[in-house]
């Protein structure tokens, strides 16, 4: 049966979903077809229904198959509920958001499937069952509703179907939900074939990232952070295979390919495409395992040898891995900040980590030759501005050669959404309007407003040379009071940003001739002229 994929990456750059290429090649290895629309500018097929629906009708799939991450779920359904306008066949979401709150995307009128967990084998069950014209109803990690049987709705032009209903009333309610338990998860990864990354214009991927490729080699994290959504995706596992043969345990959670099935998928993928120059993987902690990471090692080195970045954990971070990364070629390793208050961590985030753990895990970095990167948040749930300029601190204290910075989304299915909705703090309105977690904050003015959060979102790499304490800090510290005493409007209205955007560009001129450490923005803030970073900000 020929299955089609939709992804979209609208309004943020261009990427590669290792999670749509596995399922792709899975489908292919039984026997199946599969195509793609990936909906970016920045590929040439911007968001454009009727040319999707153009190409959706010259394809004639069995079946329709969209992954959503939370901050596209409102363009996934514009392009679902579009198609359902014309067209029956069948569509299916996945992807994290479905996973969090599958009932509210089964919901959705154009809305047939939802996949929950890991979506190999409940997906190929179901295309299975279709294309043999059997029924669905009781497929593992499958979520489905019966229909409420709504009169359908007047076409309302040449050639659009009449709404069928597809089980949501008028008003948007299911009326019954069938919510299958999970099955058991791929326990050996090296079973799944290669990802499908042809489906993808791969190359031009690549290309748009400097020759950096996405990759995974592992599933699972044995962390409770409760901004993530990994705890609540193995609990649903664990509580539906519980007193079954398919039982789970956190030690089953996580999972690696095998170091000879991993050096033999990233030497496929540089042997077919020339663009890639280094290898980043996403994996949610790839550098903690010392064993596997050892035995990886050689393999690497011999058979793959390109430069890499990869995730680790600052409490699991130490001389032994810092070595093996920095004999396999390792460039830049990321690890995790978040909050600059050591209260925010524990309490908020449950990140039990003290400022000393994290100052030496960066420190180790350097002193093995890799550039470590740190990942923070502002905007959390009780954080204040002064909390929110201790991260600014700290990430100037321990010198990250790279610093992601985001303002806090409560993603649902994550701890953290559960202790928005009980206490109030999201902003229904506002949950709406912001869709990039470089945008604004969801949450209402509580701890901290509006306005002093936008102040430390635009200002955070001008505080961030203050805090540097050097030759360059006393100009930044300047601009920064500058631009603080600016009127609401001015914030508001963007001229803040942008007069800050002119005179950094300024700064950043003045000391680059003089040859002085400072952060610059080259997609995220980089530290330039650092002597222990080679001078490199490639």
């Amino acid at each position: 049966m020929r299955v089609l994929f939709i992804y979209t990456d609208v309004g943020i750059s261009v990427g590669y979903s290792c999670g749509v290429g596995v399922l792709s090649a899975y489908l292919k290895q039984h026997g199946h077809e599969t195509r793609l629309i990936h909906v970016s500018e920045e590929l040439g097929y911007a968001l454009d229904l009727e040319r999707i629906l153009q190409d959706v009708r010259e394809y004639d799939p069995g079946l329709i198959a969209f992954s959503a991450m939370t901050n596209q779920w409102y363009y996934v359904k514009q392009v679902a509920g579009y198609l359902r306008r014309f067209l029956d066949t069948p569509i299916i979401v996945g992807g994290h958001h479905a996973d969090a709150v599958p009932e509210q995307v089964v919901c959705e009128p154009a809305v047939d499937y939802v996949c929950k967990g890991e979506g190999e084998r409940p997906l190929l069950e179901l295309v299975n069952r279709l294309a043999a014209g059997e029924p669905t109803d009781d497929i593992p990690n499958i979520v489905w509703k019966k229909p409420a049987g709504p009169a359908p709705a007047p076409a309302k032009q040449s050639g659009e179907k009449a709404n069928p209903g597809r089980g949501a009333g008028a008003d948007g309610r299911c009326d019954q939900i069938i919510d299958n338990k999970m099955g058991r998860w791929v326990q050996n990864l090296d079973e799944l074939p290669y990802e499908d990354r042809e489906i993808f214009d791969y190359e031009r991927i690549v290309e748009s990232r400097y020759g950096w490729a996405e990759v995974i080699a592992s599933r699972g994290c044995p962390y409770a952070c409760t901004y993530c959504f990994n705890q609540r995706f193995f609990a649903r596992y664990q509580f539906d295979t519980a007193g079954t043969a398919d039982a789970v345990t956190m030690k089953d959670f996580v999972r690696r390919r095998s170091p000879a099935a991993l050096a033999g998928m990233l030497k496929q993928i540089k042997q077919r495409y020339p663009a890639v120059k280094f290898f980043t993987f996403v994996d949610d902690i790839f550098a903690i395992d010392r064993s596997w990471l050892a035995e990886l090692a050689p393999l690497y080195v011999r058979e793959v040898g390109l430069p890499f970045a990869c995730t680790s954990h600052p409490q699991a971070f130490n001389r032994k891995i810092a070595r093996l990364l920095k004999e396999m070629g390792c460039k830049v390793v990321k690890m995790g900040i978040e909050a600059g208050n050591e209260r925010i961590r524990t309490q908020v985030l449950n990140r039990k980590m003290l400022d000393e753990v994290l100052i030496r895990s960066f420190a180790l970095a350097r002193d093995y030759g890799l550039k470590p990167q740190a990942f923070n948040m502002i905007g959390l749930p009780t954080e204040t501005r002064q909390n929110m300029m201790e991260t600014v601190r700290l990430n100037a204290q321990v010198r990250a050669y790279i610093v992601w910075v985001s303002v806090f989304m409560p993603y649902p299915g994550t701890a953290l959404h559960q202790f928005c909705l009980d206490n109030d703090l999201l902003d229904p309105q506002r949950w709406d309007d912001v869709r990039s977690y470089r945008g604004g904050t969801v949450l209402k003015e509580t701890s901290f407003t509006h306005l002093e959060l936008e102040k430390v979102r635009v200002l955070f790499r001008a505080y961030l040379n203050a805090f540097l304490e050097n030759d360059c800090s006393a100009d930044y510290r300047e601009l920064a009071e500058e631009l603080e005493a600016a009127g609401a409007d001015d914030w508001s209205g963007g001229k803040a940003e942008q007069l800050f955007q002119q005179r950094d560009a300024e700064l950043d001129g003045k000391w680059r001739r003089r040859e002085v450490d400072h952060y610059v923005l080259k997609k995220y803030i980089n530290m330039l002229w650092a002597k222990e970073y080679d001078y490199d900000i490639s």
